[in-house]
């Protein structure tokens, strides 16, 4: 998707050096996600069925951006959340479906839970696309604030990038 490849190895090397951790929460009526990994800090409110148009941060390649979400869920284990933003190669279609289901540890025999992930991202001008599936655990213990993204730019003196900026608020 003509993605430079330096780019793909960085992010690859942070997700597998660092865990990813999702805070979702889903109702009737909205989904709420906080992502802290290595790479991303973000913070994402959407009502569901109703289309969020966020001004994002300038970026210097791709300049003035927008991106449009809409999210749905048919049950409290699924939502899909649909995404459209003007990145550096051009514009992208993003499908991010977020399944919750229960597998049996086959040492134990015990249940526990499982997030599914797919993400589709498609480019508008050439057509082509990329998926991925990714699979998260329920975590417990403490939060590496270091190891976040979020952490690492207050250790550098940056500062909160507003509503649709990729900083999660403290609480």
């Amino acid at each position: 998707m003509n993605v430079d490849e330096l780019a793909i190895e960085a992010h690859e090397k942070g997700e597998a050096e660092h865990d990813t951790l999702h805070d979702i929460q889903l109702t009737e009526m909205n989904y709420r996600i906080h992502k802290l990994s290595r790479v991303n800090d973000l913070k994402l409110d959407l009502t569901l069925g109703e289309e969020l148009v966020e001004v994002l941060p300038r970026h210097p390649a791709a300049g003035e951006r927008t991106r449009r979400s809409l999210a749905n869920s048919d049950n409290p284990g699924h939502v899909r959340i649909d995404s459209v933003l003007k990145t550096v190669n051009g514009t992208a279609r993003v499908t991010d479906v977020k399944t919750l289901t229960r597998e049996t540890d086959p040492k134990t025999g015990l249940p526990f839970s499982v997030m599914v992930q797919t993400l589709t991202i498609v480019s508008e001008e050439t057509n082509r696309s990329n998926t991925t599936t990714r699979f998260f655990v329920p975590f417990s213990g403490e939060i590496q604030v270091a190891s976040t993204a979020g952490g690492s730019r207050r250790d550098r003196g940056q500062q909160d990038l507003g509503p649709g900026g990729n900083e999660m608020d403290e609480t």
